[in-house]
């Protein structure tokens, strides 16, 4: 559906968790499957998702599909919720305090 509405800026996930898991109810079957609870189809031993994109069960590109709509359903979410954008806001501040770090340290054995 194409929307033509004037002053619309962008259109994003708001809220999107229950359409995430009837849209993608095949990750979410093989997710039951992997070894521990907080398995996030990364590198894990055990993962049942990581299993069924290795023997073709899943496409790689619906796993990747899947991944970019969690996270912007997460960024979503911390953008109205204190305490998970407190949590956005401190692990980008944690990421660009290493990163100084590493620059300094850099420019000193120089």
């Amino acid at each position: 559906m194409l929307i033509d509405t004037p002053g619309l800026r962008r259109v994003g996930v708001y809220d999107a968790e229950e359409g995430l898991r009837r849209t993608f109810a095949d990750v979410e079957e093989f997710a039951r499957e992997c070894r521990f609870g907080d398995c996030g189809h990364e590198s894990e031993p055990g993962c049942a998702v990581l299993a069924a994109v290795a023997d073709g069960a899943l496409s790689r590109r619906r796993l990747d599909s899947y991944r970019r709509l969690e996270r912007e359903n997460a960024w979503a979410a911390s953008r109205t919720d204190a305490r998970l954008r407190k949590e956005r806001v401190d692990r980008q501040k944690a990421i660009t305090r290493s990163l100084r770090e590493t620059y300094a340290a850099h420019d000193r054995r120089r």
